[in-house]
């Protein structure tokens, strides 16, 4: 589906992390080679193309760059969680220890702002800054509401946002921008990314309760295990009793729930229809984000973005 030529996008991705300190090289080189679908490069290379049939490399060091910010995220995450697998690969911070793993992360986003100073242009550093503060006000609100079995909807979508969202919008903004001075279409490319980005992020949340391990390469339930309340569990939370709201926080507060109290919050979300509420909203977003397309007209490269968008809510993994 991601129709790019990863094989140079991999390349500049190597020749610009340019750092002369090699322990940086090598915990980005690992995370690096860990592989992804490079959704993020595709959506600045796509939306790049459709405004001046081609690509030219700034596009693909902007891109790389916006893959930095996402890499970066990665580690802090990894760090932040304890999480010890990654795309079926232990964790860098399981390798190379949690200080190691954090300053790498730092490096990758001044390095990806850096790039976005030589190669980009002031109205680009303004929309991925706004992302990056976006990002780090994510991941602090997310540690704040873990065990909170009252957060908001709205508590709820900042996290997404700020987790997957808002990059996505800025892949999709910065790659129009690159072809274009023109501000709706650069905003609708904006409101295109986010939406399939809060997709994005529902599904993966959903496969947390449906996912296969061997799948996802990720621990199934381990957002429960952590204590985070996701879309499933949100829109079910007013059909719950008592008793079962009662059992469903004592496991999100617990440090190390059994395996058999996780799957019973599991069932008892489903039996609710929290799995099949997710899904709706996701295909929701999905709506949206192909509704944003339209000023952009009929094209191939269009279509492909439609069918990026129908592609989140039917994955697996």
């Amino acid at each position: 589906m991601f129709n790019f030529d990863k094989t140079y996008f991999e390349k500049v991705m190597y020749q610009h992390l340019d750092s002369n300190v090699n322990f940086i090289l090598q915990v980005g080189k690992y995370i690096i080679d860990s592989g992804g679908k490079r959704v993020r490069p595709y959506l600045v290379l796509k939306f790049s193309k459709i405004m001046k049939n081609k690509n030219e490399e700034k596009d693909y060091i902007l891109a790389a760059a916006l893959e930095y910010l996402h890499t970066a995220s990665l580690l802090h995450d990894d760090v932040v969680d304890g999480s010890q697998l990654r795309r079926g690969k232990p964790t860098a911070n399981r390798i190379f220890g949690n200080d190691t793993t954090v300053l790498t992360g730092d490096y990758l986003y001044a390095n990806a702002l850096y790039l976005f100073s030589i190669h980009g242009d002031i109205d680009m550093i303004k929309n991925v800054s706004q992302t990056v503060k976006k990002m780090a006000e994510g991941q602090l609100l997310e540690l704040k509401k873990i065990a909170d079995f009252d957060i908001t909807l709205q508590e709820y979508y900042s996290i997404l946002e700020g987790k997957t969202a808002a990059l996505f919008g800025s892949c999709c903004y910065v790659g129009t921008a690159l072809g274009t001075d023109n501000e709706t279409l650069k905003q609708k490319a904006f409101e295109y990314g986010l939406n399939i980005g809060m997709a994005f992020q529902i599904v993966d949340d959903l496969l947390d309760y449906t996912g296969k391990e061997e799948k996802t390469g990720k621990s199934i339930m381990n957002d429960l295990r952590e204590g985070k309340i996701t879309y499933p569990l949100i829109a079910v939370r007013e059909k719950l009793s008592v008793k079962e709201k009662e059992f469903i926080k004592s496991v999100l507060l617990n440090k190390n729930p059994d395996t058999e109290d996780l799957i019973k919050v599991k069932n008892t979300v489903e039996s609710y229809g929290g799995i099949e509420e997710a899904k709706q909203k996701a295909e929701d977003f999905v709506n949206k984000a192909i509704e944003s397309l339209r000023v952009f007209g009929n094209s191939k490269d269009v279509e492909e973005l439609e069918s990026l968008a129908k592609f989140i809510i039917e994955r697996e993994v």
